[in-house]
């Protein structure tokens, strides 16, 4: 009984002085989160601007430490399961925290890790009054209820609109629209409605917006640890077989592993995503998870019928883009079997997939290698050990198709608490193909790649941290652009240095070789980041990068950012001047945006953009209001993009309109 109140007052004088020193220091916000792990590595990686949509409406939405089951921190990318497992002993042993501050008591957890949680997760410290039995009426009753809607209004005008729609022109209007309903019940019951509109896609009185989705889930129903209907994703082992839920861990990411078990999808990316029923059941140690999916997907027909090319854009504004809207169905079945028990862990994965019509990806020597027919299996087992100083994981997998193996292993070593070394080896035959897979890999499919990579994570001193990796990959089939085999290196130094007064400044250098078009390429990217804060309302950053390569020539950006902050008002903005030789040594630059919005754009010629987002909360922050301008000027053409996205003008303007009601 002593030791258990000596730790009760200890994470008391945690919480105390934990409060106090988040008092002191600057908020941590969304974008700050972002401008540390974006990086160029995924700016052009499928799939990453719906992570980070879906992080982005976690963020909004965060969770309530104290009641947040192993799963839902899972959908947290950087949590690792030992993190998470600390977490609940620490939840258990003390009855729940009184603030986030008290992360600190647990060892596992670093001070960058605790800056993130603190936009993800926060601590309700109703969980120390008296706990009824919770009942359907009472979750309901007490469950928070959120609308949003956001439009886009571009202010200029694009080819498309100027033609008919029998001449190829768009069939709707340049405006974009999305609305969303989202019901949470703590985190037990959780309901989502949502529609949306791009720009050029028509409204139609009977369908009305062009895709629509929705999903129910439930959570911690005794054995059933979760369910849900509608549209949802998956993530096992390391992501060969099933990844469609989250990250794939990346060379340079933060992220420690893929997401795993079932998440609902938040975001409105239009191809990643199963839609159906799935359900995961716990015996003891071990868990079962099944589902089931029906899905009408976009593709491209060849003239005997067959499907050509799978379309993944979500985009209907022209008869032609119409024309390929759901002609082609997919069914999948699959289940996944897991058992963990101090620290080890195996499990198996699979599923059948099968398609309405056969795939035929033509005849073309870099498509030789697409999937072909009709009908597709997958199978694979995913396997590791995780301790406090050490961890192993791997999985391996076989596509039925062509007969194809994929394995990842990695390991990773805490040499102490300021050093961590890690790597990783895969290889992805040519003959291998999961669907709906997604793992480290250098191009977007988990295909046709072998390679090794090490990394260092290193904290020498407390505000200085080092991250260091190289990676080697080898394609063995020819990839696009190519006609023979061929092979790569990359490496990348980034280093932060945090200075008195929350001033941070930031160095990444990067150096890539691939080959492209029967020739080797080599990129040099640098980034030189300083940002001041002043006081805690103000934050200005300044931001120089460069991207030179042997052929085009060198590339530059220089880029000023501000942001004001004291409730109920927010303000960010950022100008940026660019100038590069071409399209190949474009610059990646975030911007500020909407809140639950993401968006990495490149630059490229010459020219400057502007960007500037506010946002109001009223009504007790209950009612959110937010407005989006952004300007992009170029100074070396007189058009911009080609073909029905062409823009007559070398100005482009922009405003985005978002409201969002919290009720």
């Amino acid at each position: 009984m002593r030791k258990k109140g000596i730790k009760l007052l200890l994470a008391g004088i945690l919480a105390m002085l934990g409060s106090f020193s988040y008092a002191q220091t600057k908020i941590y916000t969304w974008q700050d989160f972002v401008d540390e792990v974006a990086d160029d590595e995924y700016a052009e990686q499928q799939g990453w601007t719906e992570h980070m949509e879906e992080l982005a409406q976690l963020a909004a939405h965060p969770l309530d430490i104290n009641t947040a089951t192993r799963e839902q921190l899972g959908m947290i990318p950087f949590l690792s399961e030992e993190q998470i497992e600390d977490i609940h002993t620490y939840i258990f042993l003390h009855r729940g925290m009184r603030t986030i501050s008290e992360l600190m008591a647990i060892e596992s957890i670093d001070y960058r890790t605790r800056r993130y949680l603190s936009l993800f997760l926060y601590a309700d410290q109703s969980v120390f009054a008296r706990r009824d039995t919770l009942t359907l009426k009472k979750l309901l009753k007490h469950a928070r209820h959120e609308v949003s809607t956001r439009m886009d209004i571009p202010l200029y005008y694009r080819d498309g609109y100027s033609f008919s729609p029998q001449s190829g022109g768009y069939e709707g209007n340049p405006l974009y629209n999305r609305l969303r309903y989202r019901m949470n019940a703590r985190n037990r019951i959780d309901l989502g409605l949502s529609a949306e509109k791009d720009q050029g896609e028509p409204f139609r009185g009977n369908s009305g917006w062009d895709s629509y989705g929705a999903y129910l889930m439930v959570r911690d129903m005794g054995k059933l640890r979760a369910a849900i209907v509608g549209d949802y994703k998956l993530g096992f082992g390391e992501g060969l077989v099933v990844n469609n839920g989250g990250f794939a861990t990346g060379k340079s990411s933060l992220m420690n592993q893929p997401s795993q078990g079932i998440r609902a999808k938040r975001g409105m990316d239009e191809y990643n995503y199963l839609r159906g029923a799935a359900a995961t059941l716990r015996f003891g140690h071990t868990e079962l998870t099944t589902w089931v999916s029906y899905r009408q997907l976009d593709a491209t027909l060849n003239s005997n019928g067959t499907a050509k090319t799978i379309q993944t854009s979500g985009l209907h504004r022209t008869q032609t883009e119409l024309a390929r809207k759901h002609n082609l169905s997919a069914i999948v079945a699959g289940g996944n079997l897991t058992w963990k028990r101090k620290g080890f862990y195996a499990g198996g994965s699979g599923y059948y997939q099968h398609f309405n019509r056969s795939l035929e990806p033509g005849t073309a020597v870099y498509r030789r290698i697409y999937p072909k027919g009709s009908n597709f299996g997958v199978v694979g087992a995913h396997y590791g050990y995780k301790h406090q100083w050490f961890s192993l994981a791997g999985e391996t997998a076989y596509s039925t198709e062509k007969g194809g193996w994929a394995t990842m292993e990695r390991a990773s070593w805490k040499v102490n608490t300021h050093y961590t070394l890690s790597g990783s080896y895969r290889f992805y035959s040519y003959n291998y193909y999961s669907f709906h897979a997604s793992a480290l890999s250098e191009n977007s499919e988990v295909q046709n790649e072998s390679g090794a990579t090490l990394r260092l994570d290193a904290t020498p001193v407390g505000n200085l941290t080092v991250t260091a990796y190289a990676d080697f990959f080898y394609n063995p089939w020819p990839r696009y652009s190519l006609d023979h085999s061929s092979s790569g290196q990359e490496g990348s130094i980034r280093v932060e240095y945090t200075l008195k007064r929350n001033n941070k400044l930031l160095v990444r250098y990067q150096l890539k070789r691939k080959e492209r078009y029967n020739q080797m390429e080599l990129h040099n990217r640098l980034r030189l980041q300083y940002t001041r804060q002043l006081g805690t309302s103000w934050q200005l950053q300044s931001i120089a990068s460069l991207h030179a390569m042997d052929q085009s020539g060198t590339g530059f950006a220089i880029a000023q950012r501000a942001r004001f902050q004291k409730q109920p008002v927010q303000v960010s903005t950022q100008l940026a001047y660019f100038h590069t030789p071409d399209y190949d040594t474009r610059i990646f630059q975030y911007e500020p945006l909407l809140t639950d919005m993401f968006y990495y754009p490149s630059l490229y010629g010459h020219g400057i953009r502007f960007v500037a987002a506010g946002r109001y909360s009223v009504w007790k922050q209950r009612l959110l209001i937010e407005v989006l301008y952004g300007m992009l000027r170029y100074f070396d053409r007189s058009t911009q993009s080609s073909g029905m996205q062409q823009i007559r003008s070398p100005w482009k303007n922009d405003i985005s309109v978002q409201l969002r009601l919290r009720i």
